[in-house]
């Protein structure tokens, strides 16, 4: 099979394999939904270029082998950033704000880390319908 063949959906669903985690549990790492990676799977969507580094991050690939366009995973074959370390710059900022330490921030799902941020939304606008 030639590289020009190989697809994204392709290469997503051999590294989803590999990796050995479900699809639920990728979808919460790199921030979106479950039918979002079933969609990546069947090949009717295609990551945006944020998702292409989270997942080439995730699995230990380059994205340009994510991508079909290199047959080279990457030179060490290892995860380039542990799965655990995958996360959202603005988790920093919830730790910071909630002095949350590294590992409870990480055992926060995403589903949690946005429920706190929508909270933190709802208290920002209460205060300001209080102050008018």
């Amino acid at each position: 099979m030639k590289n020009s063949s190989i697809t994204f959906s392709d290469r997503f669903e051999e590294e989803v394999k590999r990796s050995g985690l479900s699809k639920a549990a990728i979808a919460e790492k790199i921030g979106v939904s479950k039918s979002t990676i079933t969609r990546y799977s069947d090949g009717s969507i295609g990551p945006n270029a944020s998702s292409i580094a989270k997942l080439s991050m995730l699995f230990g690939c380059s994205a340009d082998y994510l991508l079909g366009l290199t047959p080279e995973r990457n030179s060490s074959g290892e995860p380039l950033m542990k799965e655990s370390n995958v996360h959202y710059e603005t988790d920093d900022s919830i730790r910071k704000l909630l002095k949350l330490t590294d590992e409870e921030l990480e055992s926060l799902s995403r589903k949690q880390i946005e429920e706190i941020y929508a909270f933190i939304e709802f208290q920002v606008e209460r205060s300001k319908k209080a102050a008018e």
